[in-house]
């Protein structure tokens, strides 16, 4: 089971098209929703910025950061989560802070899709 977060379209139909069997989020309620389920996931592929926002602040509750907070004081089962944010030093921040939950955490940035 593959989970993705990412609320923007383009970048969305594209993942979905190489793995139809994801289930895509847009939005923070969503994704732990989705994550508030009793099953192990394959992996977790989070983007930061959200609502449509650019480099937006980590302290808000509408960014991937937030989702990140959830995992911390909530387990998820999980191989390993991918954040595929363009925000460098938000997307660095949530990778040390998975890391230190003890998920396997990786950075991958996601192409540029039309």
């Amino acid at each position: 089971m593959i989970l993705f977060l990412d609320d923007n379209n383009n970048r969305g139909s594209y993942f979905m098209e190489q793995h139809p069997d994801a289930t895509w989020v847009k939005t923070v309620e969503d994704c732990i929703h989705q994550l508030s389920r009793d099953v192990e996931w394959d992996s977790i592929w989070l983007d930061h910025d959200l609502g449509g926002g650019s480099m937006v602040d980590s302290s808000r509750t509408d960014c991937g950061m937030e989702i990140v907070r959830w995992m911390c004081i909530s387990p998820v089962k999980v191989k390993f989560v991918v954040v595929h944010s363009h925000n460098h030093g938000a997307a660095d921040t949530m990778i040390k802070e998975l890391g230190n939950a003890g998920y396997v955490a990786h950075r991958i940035l996601f192409p540029i899709v039309q």
